[in-house]
């Protein structure tokens, strides 16, 4: 047999090559974990330290590279004033983290040949409309799922809070005004998502969680992980009841809220994440977080399983809209750390780091009443972390953000800052600055209320309905859609209302108020604070 001399040299040099690359990718991914590991001590001190300032009961971390959990374990505990540690199999809702689940359940299911993301939505949902007729028939799917439609950002959120189901969302949606443009501008939709779970419940012929399921948690071994209302079933049953007599309740993280005193109080779990589960619907732990996290970082490969199909891992970091609208002072994506940040499907894109100093990150947030929650990594580099706390929602709890900056400067070896101090402190004079805004307006121009019966009556508005102002115990209270809450006299026709006992996605912190005022025609007028889209947000009384 005659051997060619030449092909023998290539293949020799091919395969040294080969095991250079892979000896360079063990040298690397062991400076990454030795550069972790390094500052992980400290990172876990301060970690315990400031979640105190901001009166988060729990929270639980995990931090991987491709082949390795670093960290992975919980702080505080489950509920406040109780002896319930968080561990890393605490079960948490992580509301918009699923919509990180959603885009990549999106490109399995197109390499199913169920759908293409190029298809028009109006071709699985023919009652998809907007404002704009030829935004609503261009839109594809990949646009559900890009936070780039165009409308503003949490277009439609308050439909959700008002009570109302998928199908009147969609119903709704052609009155809410379009502020931003087509695929050029950056808007945060959840309702978006929600259409997008829609689309694959109809193509599939299986619901959002059984298809999550099948072709992520089942392969990915996510076991304590699931989608929707079956955790606060779990946590309020009887067997759990009882369980809980004897200290063996189920390992569920429950939610709150602060009162007035700044203190946290327990307010369970809020269905309303599951309205929409492709939006906000996934329960999970940080042990399976993990899990899902390491898939990612190995371009969707699962002990050599492709479970996303790697073109579309790469298609969900590509940005398709860039935030250019960011605030000097900005806290989501402070511009002094972070340059060039977009959307692609799923993931928030940016640069972080100071000049040449700089590497490439991903990341996603999540935030309802009660919990926030955080992942971001950095592909490149072969990391990843999340977070989860039972704190919140955006106006109560940075502290996911202020991690993510003390990690990634650790990480980048830049100057200690103390984030989560700067943060926690912008928050308070935030808060306070509205505060003293309502009491100078108050002080400026005192004025008594009006009889009751003046405000008594039923009111209607073109997106939300009806509303009433009834009396309940010789009190003013706001009645809607099956829902109530009372309202207190704050000056003139203001009335400061608790929105919470309206919504539970609505914090006690939240100064939420309705106005009455009276138009050329001598109606009755009503404005409510969490009721303020659609072309005419404003409530006129119809009968007393």
């Amino acid at each position: 047999m005659k051997i060619n001399l030449s092909y023998l040299k290539v293949y020799i040099m091919l395969k040294i090559l080969s095991l250079s690359l892979i000896s360079f990718s063990f040298l690397f991914a062991e400076t990454t974990e030795k550069k972790i590991e390094k500052f992980l001590p400290k990172f876990e001190q301060y970690v315990q330290k400031n979640m105190l300032t901001w009166a988060i009961p729990g929270l639980s971390i995990v931090i991987v590279t491709p082949n390795k959990i670093l960290f992975c374990d919980g702080f505080g505990t489950r509920e406040v004033g109780k002896l319930k540690p968080v561990n890393k199999n605490t079960i948490f809702q992580i509301a918009s983290l699923t919509k990180n689940f959603t885009a990549a359940l999106s490109g399995i299911l197109e390499n199913k040949k169920l759908f293409s993301l190029q298809d028009p939505v109006k071709k699985y949902i023919p009652q998809f409309n907007l404002a704009n007729k030829d935004v609503a028939e261009k839109a594809t799917l990949q646009d559900l799922i890009s936070h780039r439609i165009g409308l503003d950002h949490f277009a439609g959120d308050s439909l959700m809070k008002f009570g109302f189901l998928p199908k009147q969302i969609i119903e709704k949606f052609p009155l809410i005004m379009f502020e931003q443009q087509f695929r050029k501008d950056y808007s945060y939709s959840n309702q978006m998502f929600g259409f997008m779970g829609i689309v694959m419940e109809s193509v599939s012929g299986k619901s959002y969680e059984q298809l999550l399921a099948e072709y992520i948690f089942n392969p990915l071994k996510m076991t304590r992980s699931s989608v929707g209302k079956t955790l606060i079933h779990q946590h309020e049953s009887i067997l759990n009841w009882i369980k809980g007599l004897f200290g063996k309740d189920e390992n569920i993280a429950l939610y709150h809220d602060k009162n007035s005193e700044g203190q946290a109080v327990c307010i369970g779990l809020d269905p309303l994440v599951y309205i929409f589960p492709s939006t906000s619907g996934v329960n999970t732990t940080a042990h399976d977080f993990g899990i899902w996290l390491q898939c990612q970082l190995n371009d969707g490969k699962f002990d050599d399983v492709q479970i996303i199909p790697d073109t579309h891992v790469q298609a969900m970091r590509h940005p398709t809209v860039y935030h250019t609208k960011i605030k000097p002072h900005d806290m989501q994506f402070p511009p002094e750390r972070m340059k060039n940040v977009g959307y692609g499907m799923g993931l928030f894109r940016y640069d972080y780091g100071v000049e040449e100093n700089t590497i490439q990150v991903f990341e996603h947030m999540g935030g309802y009443a009660g919990q926030r929650s955080f992942m971001f990594m950095s592909p490149a580099q072969g990391f990843a972390v999340g977070i989860f706390s039972n704190l919140g929602h955006f106006n109560l709890n940075l502290f996911p953000e202020a991690l993510r900056n003390v990690f990634l400067d650790a990480f980048l070896g830049l100057e200690d800052r103390n984030w989560s101090e700067e943060y926690y402190q912008k928050k308070q004079q935030y808060s306070e600055k509205i505060r003293n805004n309502r009491i100078n307006k108050k002080l400026s121009s005192p004025a008594p209320k009006k009889a009751d019966k003046f405000y008594i009556g039923t009111y209607y508005n073109e997106l939300y309905g009806e509303i009433k102002i009834i009396t309940i115990d010789n009190h003013l209270a706001l009645s809607a859609n099956g829902k109530t809450c009372s309202m207190a006299h704050w000056n003139g026709n203001e009335f400061s209302l608790s929105g919470w006992e309206f919504n539970g996605n609505m914090s006690r912190t939240d100064p939420h108020f309705i106005e009455f005022g009276t138009n050329e025609k001598g109606e009755t007028l009503a404005y409510i604070s969490f009721l303020n889209e659609g072309n005419d947000p404003i409530f006129v009384k119809k009968s007393s």
